[in-house]
């Protein structure tokens, strides 16, 4: 590698780190430093480092217990996943809604094993271009565990609940949740242009930690960790003129790392808003000049 190619990767790499490290609130400790080392003659050379954070002292890349509890109150299924997904018919003792402790009467096929997920239909989501049904997310009720089976009615235990459970909500198996030290951030392998969905928990206004979902998933090849760019829709304006409407361009806004992905959509988290961000808004991979310019190491 020659040295202004070198060069070139340690100014992108400390570029990176910076940009990155701004831009997500400071939640990066990747740091450029300067370090002298004595050569021939008396001279001195001068190479860039990474200044080294104490462990205890680092801030980790995102906050992970925000992340874990989002991810165990929300899911995304596919079409149809409910459609034959056992449900509950009835409360102990004709309760009207159940809770941890209590018990419940289950109609229909359960899947293998003892302990299940109960779940309440949420929000559909449809790709605003196309049109295409994305998937359906789930609100998390609370967990059961199977005491018998009599023919096609259960009986089961309420172990944990985070809302009240009543007749109709569903049971299916307990989804398995990434276990990761941290989310490392990076740029997309690819080029990736997409929109904010929804904001789970009915948020008008997106800012800084919220979380978003996306209309873009595994099948379009985003990883967990990956940064996005966000850029707010141009408003919408009447010309003087001739009174044709019109589109003014959009603004960048701020940036997403993503977190959780299903096969079309997946959930980010806002890390850095310089405006308010909005359903609708477009999503893409970061420019180069966005990373190394000003504009990106801007608190």
């Amino acid at each position: 590698m020659s040295e202004q190619t070198a060069g070139g990767c340690r100014r992108w790499l400390a570029a990176w780190g910076m940009a990155l490290g701004t831009a997500l609130g400071g939640l990066l400790t990747f740091e450029p430093g300067v370090a002298a080392t004595p050569g021939q003659g008396g001279v001195v050379r001068l190479s860039p480092e990474i200044r080294e954070v104490p462990r205890r002292a680092a801030i980790p890349p995102l906050p992970l217990e925000r992340v874990q509890r989002f991810l165990e109150a929300n899911r995304i299924v596919g079409p149809g996943a409910l459609d034959k997904a056992a449900y509950v018919i009835a409360g102990d003792d004709r309760r009207i809604v159940s809770g941890a402790g209590d018990r419940l009467y289950v109609r229909g096929e359960l899947p293998p094993g003892e302990r299940f997920g109960i779940y309440r239909r949420g929000q559909r989501y449809v790709d605003p271009d196309s049109g295409e049904f994305l998937g359906l997310e789930l609100e998390t009720l609370g967990e059961a565990r199977l005491l018998r089976r009599d023919g096609e009615i259960a009986l089961l235990r309420v172990t944990a609940s985070r809302q009240e459970i009543r007749q109709g909500d569903r049971l299916l198996a307990q989804e398995s949740l990434p276990v990761a030290p941290a989310f490392q951030p990076h740029a997309p392998g690819r080029p990736l242009e997409g929109r904010i969905l929804a904001v789970p928990g009915g948020v008008q206004f997106i800012g800084r930690l919220d979380v978003v979902a996306l209309n873009l998933g595994k099948r379009d090849g985003l990883s967990r960790g990956a940064v996005l760019a966000v850029e707010q829709q141009g408003e919408t304006v009447s010309d003087p003129q001739t009174g044709e409407l019109m589109q003014l361009p959009g603004e960048d806004a701020g940036w997403l790392m993503v977190f959780r992905r299903y096969d079309r959509v997946s959930y980010a988290l806002v890390m850095h808003a310089t405006r308010s961000l909005a359903v609708g808004d477009r999503v893409r991979v970061p420019r180069s000049d966005e990373l190394l310019g000003e504009a990106a190491l801007r608190p």
